[in-house]
């Protein structure tokens, strides 16, 4: 249950020496990401759903692939679902993918073909929220948007608020209030990048303080010389016999293939015998649910059915 509502004062001093600090940090240790120097709203937004819950190296492995396979947002919204859950492929959550062609498609009907730039309209495209808006408009836009991200509410959890352990202790209103607070005006770009990289590498759940060059202005330093430590979060559940694996080796055999496959010979192959056949035929449903497979006649597919051909109606023969 979040403790920390009320955000405490920060000193000009105190401000103007985290903002030089950090911003001194990223000049030394900042990566060469694609994205970040793009000023393109469309890789921007590739680049932050590509990051939800995912280590930043294995964001640029997707990254790249996505943006070889569909560099504009027209390639991506007229691409066919299955090439595009195959070039997705292993990278997890596979449904952030359909959510990336319903937004490009969403563009296209409604913006121009192009990304919007106005909050509400980013927030209005399917799987874009408040971080993937936020990176769209520092990133593609330029504007001075606070991207949260989970590193981000770790340090500035600890930095400002003096929580050990944000995730659970802050306020998400309170995090977003201190990280408003920071954000020195028109460095959005160095700024967000600065937080979420300093979170990962030094911030971390168990925290470098002694590498920490923010650390004699850390609110949270004197718990952990104390020797307090932070409780961790709740890890996510086993994967071996969950329904994420079980989704996991569906979408792998349909992607496998290059045609449809009969769904009793796919289920036969899941060992899907028994009492375990309900536990199967609940996850195709919901993978069709979900936009990510198809089910008709016996079998199944990826992505979404292929339309077929109408019927040409026959001529009747006038007497």
């Amino acid at each position: 249950m979040p403790t920390s509502t009320a955000v405490p004062a920060i000193t000009p001093r105190r401000l103007g020496l985290l903002r030089a600090r950090l911003l001194d940090w990223y000049e030394a240790h900042q990566q060469p990401f694609p994205w970040r120097d793009a000023r393109d709203p469309y890789a921007a937004m590739v680049a932050a759903v590509a990051a939800q819950q995912t280590q930043m190296p294995r964001v640029l492995e997707i990254y790249e692939r996505w943006m070889a396979a569909y560099p504009t947002l027209e390639a991506l919204a007229r691409a066919d679902r299955a090439d595009v859950l195959r070039t997705w492929g292993r990278a997890g959550y596979p449904r952030r993918a359909v959510y990336l062609q319903q937004a490009a498609q969403r563009c296209l009907d409604q913006h121009e073909g192009r990304m919007p730039r106005d909050l509400d309209a980013l927030l209005a495209l399917p799987g874009v929220g408040p971080f993937t808006a936020a990176i769209v408009r520092c990133f593609g836009f330029a504007e001075d948007s606070v991207a949260i991200d989970t590193n981000v509410v770790r340090l500035v959890g600890r930095l400002v608020l003096g929580d050990l352990q944000p995730a659970r202790e802050s306020s998400p209103a309170a995090i977003l209030d201190a990280a408003t607070r920071l954000m020195p005006r028109g460095e959005a770009e160095r700024w967000n990048p600065a937080l979420m990289d300093f979170g990962a590498q030094v911030c971390a759940a168990k925290p470098r303080c002694e590498a920490c060059p923010l650390a004699t202005l850390c609110a949270a330093r004197p718990r952990f010389a104390s020797g307090e430590v932070a409780e961790p979060v709740r890890a996510q559940g086993a994967w071996a016999g969950s329904d994420r694996e079980g989704r996991g080796r569906i979408l792998a055999a349909l992607r496998a293939s290059e045609s449809p496959l009969r769904e009793a010979a796919l289920l036969s192959d899941l060992d899907a015998g028994g009492a375990e056949r309900e536990r199967w035929e609940r996850l195709l449903t919901a993978l069709v649910a979900d936009g990510l497979a198809w089910r008709a006649r016996g079998r199944i597919g990826l992505g979404t059915a292929p339309v077929r051909a109408p019927v040409r109606a026959r001529r009747v023969a006038e007497d």
